[in-house]
């Protein structure tokens, strides 16, 4: 079978630097993954008046949703959900507005894309699940969490447990005034725009969580960065960045009443889903926190 070519946002918007270990740079990654046999075929459901694209990879048991990060889809999660098939039925969700789904005018609100993810789990019979949601995806878990605590069995976040609306706000008390995302669609900025006003309260939630964090022991560096750019980061990171991760992972362990954490070292919030050595963390540490919190 030939290859699919996958465009993945990696970097990010104006205020707020969270993509590309939260600078606020724009950049777009195209990253070939070769089809195999075991892909599962492309599916679509409408929900809530919008045509969602999702994968079912199969398997039994408890059910597990992925949710995906801003420019993924479903697919992106194949490595890792091939691994779970021996004990769950494993799916992946693609929001509104981005790869194969629907891109409607309005709905990219956290709650909209809350609702989304009910109306599907209707939708499939599914009565209770796992959320694993990427970096974005860290929104719709927690609201739909505290929303609706009796339909979530557990959760785990890839990068995805901050607070995006304070990051905005560091972006603009270092004055840092970058371009937003060049080229990006109405669907993927409505997306930047909406997620920049939530406010996550993981107080709300009753399920036990399991928060992925990529940990930078340097100053995150990059290429496509201008001096001028590179200047204003790295002043940003010294006096807000660096802070600022480590304060959203103190409030994530306080905030959930059962929770375990993991740092990543050595990788990047835009590539390690898509790194074997990473994947290899994630599945360990997934299926060990799964088992841990099993049959409740």
């Amino acid at each position: 079978m030939s290859k699919r070519t996958r465009r993945i946002l990696i970097a990010s918007f104006r205020g707020v630097a969270f993509h590309l270990a939260f600078a606020t740079v724009i950049a777009a990654q195209v990253i070939d993954h070769p089809s195999s046999a075991g892909d599962p075929e492309n599916q679509f459901i409408e929900v809530n008046h919008v045509r969602l694209h999702y994968l079912d990879w199969g398997g039994t048991g408890e059910s597990i949703l992925f949710l995906t990060s801003l420019g993924g889809q479903a697919g992106d999660f194949q490595p890792i959900a091939a691994q779970l098939l021996d004990r769950y039925h494993v799916l992946g969700l693609t929001r509104r507005g981005q790869g194969r789904s629907g891109k409607p005018i309005a709905g990219y609100d956290t709650l909209t894309l809350t609702e989304d993810i009910l109306a599907f789990l209707d939708a499939k019979s599914i009565n209770r699940v796992t959320l694993i949601g990427y970096s974005l995806a860290g929104n719709e878990m927690t609201e739909f969490a505290g929303r609706y605590p009796q339909r979530v069995a557990r959760l785990v976040y890839l990068d995805a447990a901050y607070d995006l609306a304070e990051n905005a706000a560091t972006g603009r008390k270092a004055k840092l005034n970058l371009p937003t995302l060049p080229g990006a669609d109405h669907a993927t900025l409505e997306l930047i725009a909406r997620s920049n006003e939530y406010r996550p309260d993981y107080s709300r939630i009753k399920a036990p969580a399991l928060g992925f964090f990529v940990t930078y022991d340097e100053p995150p560096k990059s290429s496509m960065w201008d001096e001028a750019t590179k200047v204003k980061l790295l002043a940003w990171w010294h006096e807000y960045g660096k802070a600022y991760r480590r304060s959203q992972i103190e409030r994530f362990q306080a905030g959930v009443a059962r929770t375990r954490t993991v740092e990543l070292h050595g990788t990047t919030h835009g590539g390690f889903v898509f790194e074997a050595k990473q994947q290899a963390i994630l599945i360990r540490e997934t299926r060990k926190f799964l088992n841990e919190f099993g049959g409740e």
